[in-house]
């Protein structure tokens, strides 16, 4: 049982301080939610103790996976600092605030109405680099044949600015630099509702293995 921390619009879990990876539900809350993303991103945190956040609000309302507007700059701002909090509890910085080492962040959502079992959303290579980005697709590529890349679901621009930043007026968001490697994970309703062990599994599997690859 994960014992989470609350704030006002998510819970989250920071876990072993080793495992340079931590893992987001941020539609899981209803009304308008994505089925079965949080008790399966719960899952993974149980299994390998890793970090996680999840959402407790419905994106009807505020929605974490979009860009910091006036109207949820305060949910926003919430979840950049937890996401900061989660670093630093498990990587290392340079001196000017990057990290030194590669992190792993799996945003889990779903979808339907699609040919494909999951996508994997890197806004065309800008969330993350090439070479974890072509390691990630051959690992779940081993579960699951019908992956797509980057078409229907390519990631949310919000997707970015954990890695690069942003600076809009007043407001400077510095990011975590080339080593934080972010991926949209678009599952279809069908594994999510008939698999999620599974999904548990892999998604479990390739953390651990992105700790020992990724140093």
């Amino acid at each position: 049982m994960v014992n989470f921390n609350w704030k006002n619009f998510l819970k989250f879990y920071l876990g072993n301080k080793e495992i340079r990876s931590h893992l987001d539900a941020l539609h899981a809350y209803p009304p308008d939610a994505d089925e079965h993303t949080g008790e399966i991103v719960e899952g993974i945190i149980n299994k390998t103790n890793c970090s996680g956040i999840i959402a407790i609000v419905s994106r009807r309302w505020i929605d974490l996976n979009r860009p910091r507007n006036e109207k949820n700059c305060e949910a926003i701002d919430e979840y950049r600092r937890t996401v900061q909090e989660i670093l630093v509890h498990t990587n290392t910085f340079d001196k000017n605030g990057k990290l030194l080492n590669p992190h792993l962040h799996l945003d889990i959502h779903g979808m339907w109405g699609c040919s494909a079992d999951i996508e994997i959303g890197t806004l065309h290579n800008k969330t993350c680099s090439i070479e974890v980005k072509e390691w990630l697709i051959n690992e779940i590529k081993k579960y699951f044949i019908k992956v797509k890349v980057d078409e229907r679901f390519s990631g949310d621009p919000s997707k970015s600015v954990l890695r690069w930043g942003e600076q809009i007026g007043d407001y400077n968001y510095s990011g975590w630099g080339e080593n934080f490697n972010t991926f949209q994970i678009e599952i279809s309703r069908t594994l999510r509702k008939n698999h999620p062990k599974k999904l548990i599994n892999m998604f479990s599997d390739i953390i651990i293995q992105f700790n020992d690859k990724f140093k």
